[in-house]
């Protein structure tokens, strides 16, 4: 069964069009997750909340875990905190962590003024703002903001809890990571290519692959060469 995690901003729905036919797969709702369970407000406590679940339910086949920027972050930290739960993993446009302190820091500050933006402006211009920025420049249409707007404090919270600046991963152990996987990036965003390619270094288990033309938002880019890269990791 597939497990999908979506990004900031984003929606399960976002994993529609990428998800294989006739493969089960559940794209889960970060926001609803972070509004009923308080224990999964940081990236350590989702990640046991969530292998929890996962290790709950009652499926057949190979558990595959996929995650799109934000949801690749939260998905790092699942597969780091209970590996033997999973058989592969795919993980899209996403960061493997800041290397200094001072970087953290820097990221922290930059996050909560983007808290208090959330919980403050007009959605309208949040969104905006968000949308605007060089990193997801490309044709994809973001959600409308009376979509996402009901999950405002939810949203801005995770500028806190999940925020990279929270985000401490020990290069030692992703390199030891057993679970195999893809981490993709789209030709179009630079910054997240040399980001993979970094993680690359440290982690042998993934192979790394681009998608041409594409940018950072590969869900509504390119969601049929995600659907055949899970289709693929499925079997």
């Amino acid at each position: 069964m597939i497990h999908a995690l979506h990004g900031n901003f984003g929606l399960p729905s976002d994993w529609d069009a990428a998800l294989p036919p006739g493969v089960p797969a559940q794209a889960w709702h970060l926001w609803e997750i972070r509004r009923h369970h308080p224990e999964a407000r940081t990236l350590t406590g989702f990640a046991t909340w969530f292998n929890n679940q996962v290790a709950a339910l009652t499926d057949n086949g190979p558990r595959i875990l996929a995650g799109y920027s934000l949801g690749g972050r939260l998905a790092l930290h699942v597969l780091l905190d209970q590996p033997e739960l999973w058989h592969r993993a795919l993980i899209l446009s996403t960061h493997h962590g800041l290397t200094h302190a001072a970087g953290r820091i820097e990221r922290l500050t930059h996050d909560a003024r983007w808290r208090g933006h959330c919980l403050t402006a007009a959605w309208e211009s949040v969104l905006h703002v968000w949308n605007t920025q060089a990193v997801l420049s490309g044709p994809s249409q973001p959600h409308a903001a009376r979509i996402t707007e009901p999950w405002r404090n939810e949203i801005a919270d995770a500028f806190e809890g999940w925020s990279l600046g929270q985000q401490q991963i020990d290069p030692a152990r992703l390199g030891q990571l057993p679970v195999p996987g893809v981490w993709m990036t789209g030709t179009n965003d630079p910054k997240f290519c040399a980001l993979a390619r970094s993680a690359m270094e440290i982690l042998p288990s993934f192979h790394f692959q681009t998608i041409p033309q594409a940018g950072h938002r590969l869900l509504s880019e390119s969601p049929h060469a995600i659907q055949s890269c899970l289709k693929e990791l499925a079997t």
